[in-house]
């Protein structure tokens, strides 16, 4: 039996440096995370206001909220 997760947005910003920085925050925490809209800009010719967002696992999503909302947790 095949068991599907699903994904859910932990954060959202039209700056995908921010983005980054929020998945390499959760990656340092051992949750793997996925940037929704990370390649838009590669395809359009014409640079566009795009939002990111970013996902994670659904059974991930209340640590990630955790360590996102924890000043003192930082990027090393």
């Amino acid at each position: 039996m095949i068991k599907i997760s699903l994904m859910k947005v932990i954060a959202q910003s039209s700056i995908l440096v921010e983005i980054e920085i929020l998945k390499a925050k959760l990656a340092s925490e051992g949750i793997q995370s996925f940037i929704q809209n990370e390649f838009v800009n590669n395809v359009v010719v014409m640079p566009i206001n795009q939002d990111y967002f970013l996902l994670v696992n659904d059974n991930d999503y209340e640590n990630a909220a955790e360590i996102l909302n924890n000043p003192e947790s930082e990027v090393n």
